[in-house]
């Protein structure tokens, strides 16, 4: 008694295989950077245009390679740590009061929002390509 398997289709899996990876990287990385640009453009509507100083260092760079991508958000104002952070009150060496400024979390609670959608988009993504996704985002 012998026995035997067939497989039909094996070399067009193998090639759907290996284009998988640069075509999950591609679909996937306008999703990272239109997740980056729009938490900038919240970021910037979120500042206050008093000078415009914070606005206007809002920086985004993208990086793709042939398996993934990669977006970086920063702000490179002198003024951006202490508006997120906000700042100890302030005093002359007379005791007058110069105030304090309190945090305002805008970049940071707007990059952890921005990421969690992206997460699920990118989830979506595998599972419409046929992948398990297991965990939470």
């Amino acid at each position: 008694m012998s026995a035997s398997f067939v497989f039909s289709g094996l070399d067009e899996l193998k090639a759907q295989l290996r284009h998988l990876p640069a075509e999950l990287a591609a679909e996937g990385g306008h999703l990272v950077e239109a997740a980056a640009n729009g938490a900038a453009a919240t970021i910037k509507g979120g500042y206050p245009s008093r000078t415009g100083d914070l606005r206007t260092h809002v920086e985004v760079t993208h990086t793709r390679s042939r398996f993934g991508a990669r977006s970086v958000l920063r702000n490179t104002s002198k003024h951006a740590a202490p508006f997120e952070h906000g700042s100890q009150a302030r005093h002359t060496a007379l005791g007058a009061n110069r105030g304090s400024m309190p945090p305002n979390h805008l970049f940071t609670q707007t990059i952890i929002a921005k990421r969690r959608q992206m997460y699920a988009q990118l989830q979506d993504l595998l599972v419409r390509n046929g992948l398990t996704v297991t965990g939470d985002v």
